[in-house]
C-alpha cells in the first residue's frame, strides 16, 4: 500500500515538474525573442544615426530644389520611415510592453524630423494602411510645428548648421 501512494506522489510530482518546466521553456524563449528584437532594432538604428551624422543634410526636408539632394533626403528619409515601420509592427501584441515604452520615443522623434516627408501622398503609399493610421492617430501632422522644429535645429549650435 505505500509503494503505491509514493508511486502516486512520484507521478503526480512528475508531472507538475514537466508543466512547471513547459512553462519557463516558453517564458525563456519570449524572453529571448524579446531581446533579439530589442538587438536587431538598436543595431539598424544606430547605423541610420551614423549616416546622419556623417551626412547632416539628410536630417532636413530639402528646401532647395536641388534634384540630386532631394533624391538623397527621399532615400534617406524612406529608410528612416521603413525603419518606424519595423518598430511599430514588432511592438504589436499585449506583451510588448518593454519594447514599446524603448521604442515609440523614437517614433515620435523621427515623426518630428521626417513627417513633412510622410506627409506626401506618393509616399504614404508605401506604406501599409494600419501603420498610416497608427501614425495619424498617435502623432497627428502639426506640419507647421515640424517645419519649425527643423528650422530650431537649424539654428542650434549643436545642429552644424
Amino acid at each position: 500500500m505505500n509503494w503505491t501512494e509514493a508511486g502516486v506522489l512520484a507521478e503526480a510530482l512528475g508531472s507538475l515538474g514537466i508543466v512547471f518546466t513547459l512553462f519557463y521553456s516558453v517564458w525563456s524563449f519570449t524572453t529571448t525573442l524579446r531581446d533579439g528584437y530589442y538587438a536587431e532594432l538598436d543595431r539598424v538604428y544606430f547605423e541610420l544615426l551614423k549616416i546622419g551624422l556623417e551626412r547632416p543634410e539628410l536630417l532636413d526636408f530639402p528646401a532647395s530644389p536641388n534634384p540630386a539632394k532631394a533624391r538623397e533626403y527621399d532615400a534617406y528619409a524612406f529608410m528612416i520611415w521603413n525603419f518606424v515601420e519595423t518598430i511599430y509592427d514588432r511592438c504589436q501584441g499585449w506583451s510588448r510592453r518593454r519594447l514599446r515604452e524603448t521604442w515609440y520615443p523614437i517614433i515620435a522623434a523621427e515623426n518630428a524630423v521626417h513627417r513633412q516627408w510622410f506627409e506626401r501622398p506618393e509616399n504614404r503609399c508605401r506604406f501599409k494602411q494600419s501603420f498610416v493610421q497608427f501614425v495619424q492617430t498617435q502623432y497627428p501632422a502639426d506640419i507647421a510645428g515640424t517645419a519649425s522644429h527643423n528650422e530650431q535645429r537649424r539654428a542650434s549650435p549643436m545642429s552644424g548648421g
